[in-house]
C-alpha cells in the first residue's frame, strides 16, 4: 500500500488551468494561525483587567489669587505729616480728588515756596509696591500768560516717614514738557511694603524769568496742576 503525502491526491489544475503551488490550499497552517490569534485575544483581555489608580492635587487651599492678593494704592488729601495720623484714605482713581493748597493763588516770582504733604499707602495685604510721581499741567485752553506762568513753576520733592519738620534733602523734578500743557519727568519714590506708607512732600515755587520780559509775561497767568502717583506690584 502506498502512502500519499498531504499534497498528493489534490488536483493540479482547476478548469484546465494549473494551480500555482503557492495558491494551493494549506488548511493546516490556516488553523494554526486562527488558533494563535485566539490566544492573543485572550491575553489582551487579561491585560485589560489589571488594577488601576490615580492621584489628584489642588494647588493652594483656595487656588490662585483672591481678595487677599488684591493690589491697591491709596492717598490722603488731608496733608497729614505722618501715615499714622491719616483719618481717611481715598482711592483717587479713576477720578481725581481735590487737594486744597493755601496760598496757591499768591505765588510770586522769586518768592517763598509752598509745601504740600501727600500721604501715600500701599493698602495691599501681601504685595510690595513701587511708587513714582509725575506732575501734569491740566490747564484747559492755556493763554500766553498761562504758558509763561507754567514755564516759571518749579517743583522739588522728598519722600519721608514724617513731614512734621521740613525734609533735610530735596530733589528737583525736571519740568519736561510741563509748560506746554504736558507733564514733568517721572521721578522714583522708592518701594513700599504691604500695609505701609510714606509722605510725599512737594515744594512748589515760582522762579524769576530769564529776564524781566519773561517774568512780566507770566503776569495774570496760572496753571492747573495734577499730581499722578503710580504704583506697580512686585
Amino acid at each position: 500500500m502506498t502512502t500519499q503525502s498531504p499534497q498528493e491526491g489534490l488536483p493540479d489544475s482547476v478548469g484546465g488551468a494549473e494551480l500555482d503551488p503557492d495558491q494551493q490550499p494549506r488548511k493546516g497552517k490556516r488553523r494554526l494561525l486562527i488558533g494563535a490569534g485566539s490566544l492573543l485575544g485572550i491575553g489582551a483581555l487579561v491585560t485589560a483587567a489589571a488594577f488601576t489608580d490615580y492621584a489628584l492635587l489642588d494647588f493652594g487651599a483656595k487656588g490662585f489669587g483672591g481678595d487677599q492678593n488684591a493690589y491697591n494704592i491709596q492717598v490722603s488729601t488731608g496733608q497729614e505729616a505722618t501715615v499714622a495720623s491719616v483719618k481717611q484714605w481715598v482711592e483717587a482713581n479713576p477720578n481725581a480728588e481735590p487737594l486744597e493748597i493755601a496760598g496757591a493763588d499768591a505765588l510770586s516770582p522769586g518768592g517763598e515756596a509752598l509745601q504740600v504733604n501727600i500721604p501715600v499707602l500701599n493698602a495691599s495685604e501681601r504685595l510690595d509696591s513701587t511708587l513714582s510721581l509725575t506732575l501734569e499741567n491740566t490747564t484747559a485752553n492755556p493763554s500766553k500768560a498761562d504758558s509763561a506762568y507754567a514755564n516759571l513753576l518749579r517743583f522739588e520733592y522728598a519722600a519721608v516717614p514724617d513731614a512734621s519738620s521740613a525734609p533735610g534733602h530735596w530733589k528737583q523734578i525736571p519740568t519736561g514738557s510741563f509748560s506746554s500743557a504736558g507733564s514733568t519727568s517721572t521721578v522714583d519714590l522708592g518701594d513700599l511694603k504691604p500695609k505701609s506708607g510714606e509722605v510725599v512732600v512737594l515744594r512748589i515755587s515760582l522762579a524769576d524769568g530769564a529776564d524781566q520780559a519773561a517774568t512780566n509775561a507770566a503776569n495774570g497767568g496760572g496753571a492747573a496742576v495734577q499730581a499722578r502717583i503710580d504704583g506697580s506690584s512686585k
